[in-house]
């Protein structure tokens, strides 16, 4: 749905709006004209429609769903195949910090935070043994997933949005359109800035940015957390404890794609402050900054 322009130079700033992945999907762009815009953000919304239809873990006929039930090598499409091959790299470069196989985990702690009461070491050890890198392989030159044990399930919460939003920005760039922003859920791809800015002006925890042909992610569980014996849990599940993290801190990654910010952004949060900034200036072009929970100030997109 388009919700106003303005006209901009040789060309017109228009905005849209539309819910997918559970999220508010924003798209500004500038083009030379509505029918140009709205055909480009037709496409990037669809985009993000058929993605969720393969990677969401909530519809039962997924193909990521389907894949969880699956036994011996099952062939997958590029979409996936790509993202659990980018999945399975930052799972070895944290040393299991970011791990998509923690699906089992993440129903168990859904569940906890509902009766607000810590799951039984028992169930959250057998969850534990579902999950981790070595439980699954890729097969390049099949594109092919196998899952060792039955019962695994995958997550993509992590990294699934972030990759749409790449894939939303390149159809975008085929309609001829270089200056544009695609915001999910307040996670950024960037592309030339609008018409006499140095940038997106972006707010990123205390401070502004300008994003300029590269994309931002945000996470941080101080809005969704249960406090459980005095204790703050998040939402965001610790593959290595098998329940939320305890950390209220809010990381802010920058990096060329969304999908590399959106995975890496959780990545830092599990991994911690001192581990999370050693890991992120190994990787070229990447940059992080954690927030303590006081200091949570951001503005919107301009």
């Amino acid at each position: 749905m388009a919700l106003f322009s303005s006209t901009l130079s040789a060309v017109e700033r228009f905005e849209f709006e539309e819910v997918h992945m559970g999220t508010l999907v924003r798209i500004i762009l500038y083009a030379p004209s509505s029918e140009v815009a709205e055909k480009a953000a037709k496409d990037a919304f669809a985009t993000f429609n058929r993605l969720n239809g393969i990677m969401s873990h909530y519809d039962s006929e997924s193909e990521l769903s389907l894949l969880d039930e699956s036994r011996g090598n099952i062939c997958v499409s590029d979409d996936l195949f790509t993202v659990l091959r980018a999945a399975k790299h930052y799972s070895t470069i944290s040393e299991g910090a970011f791990d998509v196989t923690a699906g089992p985990l993440v129903l168990l702690w859904q569940h906890t935070r509902r009766v607000k009461k810590l799951p039984k070491e028992q169930h959250v050890i057998q969850a534990k043994e579902l999950v981790g890198n070595h439980l699954w392989e890729l097969d390049e030159c099949t594109q092919s997933v196998r899952l060792l044990k039955a019962g695994m399930k995958f997550d993509l919460g992590g990294i699934a949005k972030g990759y749409a939003i790449d894939k939303a920005f390149e159809v975008i760039q085929k309609h001829g359109i270089a200056s544009q922003l695609v915001d999910a859920g307040g996670d950024f791809r960037a592309g030339s800035p609008p018409p006499n800015e140095k940038g997106w002006k972006i707010g990123k925890g205390n401070t502004i940015v300008f994003l300029n042909n590269t994309a931002m992610a945000t996470s941080g569980g101080q809005l969704q957390f249960v406090e459980i014996d005095g204790v703050h849990y998040t939402h965001i599940v610790d593959p290595k404890t098998g329940l939320g993290s305890t950390s209220l801190q809010t990381v802010h990654v920058i990096a060329p794609t969304a999908m590399e910010a959106d995975a890496l952004a959780t990545t830092v949060i599990l991994l911690g402050k001192e581990k999370g900034e050693k890991l992120i200036k190994t990787l070229p072009n990447v940059s992080v900054e954690i927030v303590e929970p006081h200091h949570l100030d951001s503005d919107p997109p301009k």
